[in-house]
């Protein structure tokens, strides 16, 4: 382009030169200054383009401006045919000719690339030559004009032919580069670790690649000449799969899918395939070409993943996935063969206990034994699942077609259940021993599916739960009546709190001569639409659902609010201890501690204000814990008594350890103090301890004079019951201290 210009530029300046004895300097001049401007202004442009390559959507602006360029330049020659053309001096003439002529050949060189410019330059540059050859009055003129107008024919149809021959050169040297590509690819692609066939149109095997060879095991020149169906399996799958592969083929020319290849040791490896037909120029089918990838690894991925989905990742046990897939079958086949079946639910009693004594991995080689245990103690046909946690359940198929058989069978394998649950585990050379709670659903009874078998099953195990664990029961139709009761008191409990359902009521405690000398909070819950609820109907859905914990919280925080309340209300009087009672899952908590001392510091109270009454089950979860925790609570002053004495499994060693200042006696041998000989020799039994101890007892549920008499003669002196007040208000509990016991309440006949 530079060159092209400088050339020009040149061929302008000494056409000028020559002419200008003929032609006048200011035209020459002009003119000359003109082409000049012009090429600065193209190279300039050049400059540009190659300095600061243009984007692709400015393209079309640079092609517009070099059109513009070579159409100013066309136009510029072209008016050197009149400017510069000598009407009377033919060797002039001929030379101006001669040169424009050249400029024109030159155009054809530079510009047929892009033809459009190519005429934008031709046009403008020789018609005013032919032109002003046919206004020359000569007698060759007229012929010049002729030969100059067949020139720019010539010249425009070779820069159109020179334009097609550089698209031919260019699409010839890109085909090649493309081939080169192909080869190179073909080459690569043959080389790849994906198995390469080729065949025949008759299917038989002409090449394989080395990816190939090693996924069958054979050789090329092994495979080379055989039918490749050869490598495909010959059961009825494979059949199934070479059928599908053939009719694709023939109407598609194409198959993609899984197939399974029979490599050289006999084995079936599953692949993913794609084969596909090569035609000649007629269009028929001349090559058949296969490519293959072992699948090995994805299917085995696979099939973990779908192990993992349906089974417990701790005892390889089916999960609960598979329990119901497992269970809903089972329902379809009894329902078919008019037999039975049953899913027992097993619950480990008691298993938090050693997950927090021993630690969890302790806890899972028991989980781990115990599922070996039902898993090689049951028939193949049954199905022992983990369901979660410490639960497990087994599925026991194909029982009897009679109910009562079919239970019977059902009761004798979860009897067995039992036992191999219950036989001694070792740890450490140490025997640990387990029970287990067993509920079981036969099945079918009416349409239920899967899940409700379970949820009849899981019942049947709370009711084992609420009778002391260590049993079985069956599932019976009243039962889940008392599940939804349940349960609507743990929804309504959620509730309680948040809308000030709970209330503290109080009973005095009093010596022999009915003067009061301590009183027990006690809760109740006013439950909206039912009336005042009693603890015994919601204490326990607290306790399991562990509601509990906020409950036992706020007993704490009112008792000793109400304790701050009285002992302004009653500045003269010296205020009694008040009593409250601690779950043994509240006591156990991290913050137990801290939190009793907060509600004291809270509300200004002395530790000798409160006493915190414990049941028997609390000496025997953690004997050192409750230890550690009494003994810090007891240094700031706070008595501890231990409730419902004689009904738990006490020690006397605990006794000695602890720092418990008063035993209570439970009201059901109060009750029948008159009439039961042995009530008599425990309460005996209990009051010599607690004088050997040096403790204080109370009487609990004393109700009459009789039992009142009895237990003064025998030694008991503080007494806790109806004869002297029902659990009462607290305005009431004050108007009954003010009037220090004158008059009986009788309002509440109900027990805590």
């Amino acid at each position: 382009m530079p060159i092209a210009l400088l050339a020009a530029l040149l061929n302008a300046a000494v056409l000028g030169i020559v002419q200008s004895p003929l032609i006048p300097m200011e035209i020459i001049s002009t003119w000359l200054g003109a082409v000049a401007l012009l090429t600065a202004w193209r190279f300039f442009g050049y400059y540009r383009y190659t300095r600061y390559p243009p984007q692709i959507s400015e393209q079309s602006r640079w092609v517009a401006r070099l059109l513009v360029e070579v159409l100013f330049s066309g136009i510029l020659w072209g008016a050197a045919a009149f400017l510069l053309y000598p009407p009377d001096d033919p060797l002039h003439q001929m030379f101006l000719i001669f040169v424009l002529a050249g400029m024109g050949a030159g155009a054809v060189t530079t510009l047929s690339a892009m033809f459009s410019a190519a005429l934008a330059y031709l046009i403008p540059a020789l018609l005013p030559l032919i032109a002003s050859l046919l206004l020359t009055s000569s007698s060759v003129s007229l012929p010049m004009a002729f030969m100059a107008a067949l020139f720019l024919v010539m010249v425009t149809l070779s820069a159109l032919r020179a334009r097609n021959t550089l698209l031919e050169l260019l699409h010839a040297r890109d085909s090649q580069i493309q081939a080169d590509a192909d080869l190179r690819l073909a080459a690569t692609t043959f080389r790849s670790q994906e198995g390469i066939l080729i065949t025949d149109r008759a299917g038989y095997v002409l090449r394989i690649n080395e990816a190939a060879s090693r996924l069958s095991g054979y050789s090329e020149e092994a495979l080379v000449g055989r039918p490749a169906r050869e490598l495909l399996s010959t059961d009825e799958a494979g059949e199934a799969e070479r059928r599908s592969m053939i009719n694709a083929l023939e109407h598609k020319g194409f198959w993609a899918g899984e197939c399974r290849l029979v490599t050289h040791d006999g084995r079936r490896l599953p692949v993913s395939a794609t084969v596909a037909d090569v035609r000649d120029e007629s269009g028929a089918t001349s090559h058949f070409v296969g490519h293959f990838q072992d699948l090995s690894a994805y299917k085995q991925a696979q099939e973990n993943l779908d192990f993992q989905t349906h089974h417990d990742t701790l005892t390889a046990l089916p999960n609960r996935r598979l329990l119901s897939e497992r269970l809903g079958r089972d329902l379809s086949r009894c329902r078919r063969h008019a037999r039975h079946g049953a899913a027992v639910f097993i619950d480990l009693d008691h298993f938090k206990r050693i997950n927090d004594a021993l630690g969890h991995r302790v806890g899972d080689h028991l989980l781990e034994a115990v599922a070996r245990r039902l898993s090689e103690n049951i028939r193949d046909e049954d199905t022992v699942a983990r369901f979660g946690g410490d639960e497990f359940v087994v599925v026991l198929t194909g029982l009897d077609a009679q109910l009562a058989h079919a239970t019977e069978q059902a009761r004798q394998a979860a009897d067995k259940l039992r036992e191999i649950i219950a036989a001694p585990y070792q740890h450490q050379g140490n025997p640990l021993h387990l029970t287990a709670s067993l509920g079981i659903a036969i099945y079918p009874v009416d349409r239920e599916d899967a899940e409700t078998v379970l949820t009849r099953a899981d019942t049947a195990l709370y009711q084992v739960k609420e009778r002391g664990r260590n049993g079985l029961a069956f599932y019976q139709p009243g039962m889940l009546d008392a599940v939804r009761t349940r349960l609507s008191i743990e929804n309504a409990l959620r509730h309680a709190l948040e809308e000030d359902e709970f209330e503290l009521v109080f009973q005095p405690q009093v010596d022999s001569d009915s003067r009061p000398v301590g009183v027990e909070a006690l809760l109740r819950w006013n439950r909206p639409g039912y009336g005042r609820v009693m603890p015994a109907e919601f204490i326990p859905v607290a306790e399991d659902s562990g509601l509990i914990l906020p409950v036992g919280n706020w007993v704490l925080r009112t008792a000793c609010a109400t304790l701050s309340r009285w002992r302004h209300l009653m500045p003269g009087n010296p205020t009694l201890p008040l009593s409250v009672n601690v779950s043994p899952r509240q006591f156990f908590q991290a913050d137990f501690v801290p939190h009793v001392l907060d509600c004291l510091g809270t509300y200004g109270l002395s530790g000798n204000h409160l006493e915190l009454e414990l049941t028997e089950s609390v000496l025997l979860d953690d004997i050192v814990e409750t230890r550690s925790k009494m003994r810090e609570l007891a240094g700031h002053g706070i008595r501890f008594a231990l409730d419902d004495f004689g009904t738990g499994y006490s020690s006397l060693r605990y006794l000695q350890q602890l720092p418990i200042t008063t035993l209570k006696i439970d009201q059901s041998f109060v009750r029948e103090l008159r009439t039961n000989d042995d009530n008599t020799a425990i309460i005996r039994s209990i009051l010599s301890v607690a004088q050997h101890l040096g403790l204080k007892v109370v009487a609990e549920g004393v109700e009459t004079d009789a039992q009142a008499r009895l237990l003064d003669d025998l030694g008991c002196r503080i007494h806790q019951g109806y004869r002297y007040s029902v659990p009462i208000g607290e305005r009431e509990f004050l108007a009954w201290i003010g009037s220090r016991g004158a008059g009986r309440q009788t309002r509440e006949p109900a027990t805590r």
